[in-house]
């Protein structure tokens, strides 16, 4: 009995990234932060994914959870999710110093210039945290998002080209990927007030 209700809290904590909202809104970061690259407005490439991260929840209670309802899961789920969210927030908090770091030392003379690959690190840090999400939730699509950002880094490297391109290129195919999940998804599940004719 209690394997049977394992399973079903594991089938139900992978259907629950399945509906494309989260994939939407890692394409529209992606997007803006190779717009703001692109365009030398840092703070628009800040602001954005922290917006876009306090901005889930909500469009997920008002989009999603009307057409599938709410799942709670055991505490010992909720633990791991909650040891995930700290570990992501903690590798971002580590790029973010080592950022600064290397910005700061960017113009000494202790900072070596950078090599030829430099220009696909960005798009290296942020397929790691879709790849280690792609094994937290088992939703396979977002490690075909990881190595699509891991290989529009190397084509970055291989063409000499700025950052901003493959983060533009990746962010498009991810946020048309997510907006045709998420709009199969609003076809296929009416939201409980539309159920009613």
């Amino acid at each position: 009995m209690i394997d049977a209700i394992n399973r079903l809290e594991r089938k139900a904590f992978k259907s629950f990234w399945n509906d494309g909202l989260l994939d939407v809104m890692l394409g529209m970061m992606l997007l803006v932060l190779g717009v703001s690259w692109w365009q030398d407005v840092a703070v628009l490439g800040a602001v954005f994914p922290a917006v876009c991260v306090s901005m889930w929840a909500p469009l997920r209670k008002r989009l999603i959870e009307p057409r599938m309802g709410f799942v709670e899961f055991s505490e010992g789920r909720e633990l791991k999710a909650r040891t995930f969210r700290f570990g992501l927030a903690g590798f971002f908090a580590a790029t973010m110093l080592l950022g600064i770091l290397v910005f700061s030392l960017w113009g000494s003379d202790i900072m070596p210039k950078p090599a030829e690959w430099i220009a696909g690190f960005p798009l290296l840090l942020l397929a790691i945290p879709a790849a280690l999400f792609s094994a937290f939730t088992q939703c396979r699509r977002f490690a075909v998002y990881a190595l699509l950002m891991l290989l529009a880094g190397i084509e970055v490297v291989i063409l000499d080209w700025q950052p901003h391109v493959g983060m533009l290129a990746s962010g498009a195919v991810i946020l048309l990927s997510g907006s045709v999940i998420l709009a199969r998804f609003m076809i296929n599940h009416r939201a409980a007030r539309d159920a009613n004719p």
